[in-house]
């Protein structure tokens, strides 16, 4: 989905490269590499992102925007870290960034790039970004319901890595919001014998009830 849409995007707007990915507050940073591994990529999302003025624009702000990187950028620019660790050397010329925030911590965000030897962004350039916000919008909440359902599943998977195979299904269960009777319904065992795996399965999780359960389940999916 990212490599069709950002393939189609770099079209419209006569882009070298666009990026997607996701910014959140509480300091971290998601590029999705549509092109397979992409070592500024990950260069970027290991810590380089902190020193991006668009990044530095969302950080302040809870607007959604959409701006060139003349709209940001100094006279000293170029002298800054990361101009000289980053943006220079990674051939970047000229870009224009969409932030479109998706709930309290997390933005998703779009990049339309030019490398050296290409003339900068022009206003009919950024025009054509702002007309495509709305899609660009659905895209980006697409992605991130995505990653979101990814995250929840490796949870899950990590919850249930040191039960047997009995009390991985009563956790699912559980992580699904069952409870005794239920479980016991769904399984075909008595609502005793639920209640018994269902205290094995909070033993071995460090937990002491359901709630305890649902909230370690969501501190996993949140880091």
């Amino acid at each position: 989905m990212s490599a069709r849409f950002t393939a189609a995007a770099g079209i419209l707007v006569g882009s070298d490269r666009v990026y997607v990915g996701f910014y959140r507050r509480d300091i971290s940073s998601l590029t999705i590499d549509d092109a397979g591994p992409d070592r500024w990529n990950r260069d970027y999302d290991a810590g380089v992102y902190r020193l991006d003025p668009f990044f530095q624009r969302f950080a302040s702000t809870r607007q959604d925007f959409l701006l060139p990187l003349s709209a940001l950028r100094n006279r000293d620019f170029q002298l800054s870290p990361y101009y000289r660790e980053f943006y220079g050397p990674s051939d970047s010329f000229d870009e224009i960034t969409g932030v479109f925030n998706l709930d309290r911590l997390t933005a998703g965000y779009v990049t339309f790039l030019r490398r050296n030897g290409e003339p900068p962004f022009g206003e009919r350039d950024l025009a054509l970004a702002s007309a495509a916000g709305g899609a660009t919008r659905l895209i980006l909440e697409k992605l991130f319901h995505l990653c979101r359902l990814r995250d929840k599943g490796g949870a899950i998977e990590v919850a249930r890595s040191g039960l047997s195979p009995r009390e991985g299904e009563i956790a699912r269960h559980l992580i699904e919001g069952g409870n005794a009777k239920t479980i016991a319904r769904s399984l075909s065992i008595s609502p005793g014998t639920a209640r018994n795996h269902i205290k094995q399965v909070y033993r071995k999780l460090g937990v002491h009830s359901q709630v305890e359960l649902l909230a370690a389940i969501r501190e996993v999916v949140r880091d």
